[in-house]
């Protein structure tokens, strides 16, 4: 059994499949198939790849997981005569093949498990804000008034005009 963690993301998992070619090709459009070996109800072979080694020639399988997945390279590196000695069909089993839920696998005696590989995490620093439009909305009025409305002017002038008749 092999335990997939809720919202796990970045993992790739690397089986080798003990199948004939023919069957090896047919599962790569199988979605009823690939979820067979991997003893669960249902999985996104979005998330999902099978492939012959031989594919890989130019590359390799550890070129392929290094550059095409960015694979940790310390993990490679200990695993390397493993993986070179690989031979006929593989399956890659990525994060999100089983959506965002705690899944169990429970591989059929066709899949053998090679290894788990966990992708490349950068350190990113944090990115400091400074500029006066990255700062939050606060809400707050303006500090200064807006001068009054031409409306608002000629309003004041009749009222004192009114006042000086009144007061005559």
């Amino acid at each position: 059994m092999i335990d997939i963690p809720r919202n796990e993301h970045g993992v790739t998992r690397l089986f080798s499949l003990s199948l004939e070619n023919d069957e090896a090709a047919a599962l790569r459009d199988d979605p009823a198939g690939q979820a067979r070996l991997l003893g669960v109800d249902s999985v996104d072979t979005s998330k999902t790849e099978i492939f012959p080694v031989s594919d890989l020639s130019d590359i390799g399988l550890v070129g392929y997981l290094r550059e095409g997945l960015d694979i940790e390279e310390e993990t490679l590196k200990r695993d390397t005569t493993k993986l070179g000695a690989l031979d006929g069909w593989v399956m890659l089993v990525h994060s999100g093949a089983f959506g965002v839920e705690t899944t169990t696998l429970r591989p059929a005696k066709e899949l053998t498990l090679i290894g788990t590989y966990g992708q490349t995490i950068e350190d990113r620093p944090p990115v400091d804000l400074q500029a006066e439009t990255a700062q939050p909305y606060t809400g707050h009025p303006q500090s200064t008034p807006l001068p009054a409305a031409p409306a608002q002017r000629g309003g004041a002038a009749v009222v004192a005009v009114v006042a000086i008749l009144v007061g005559l």
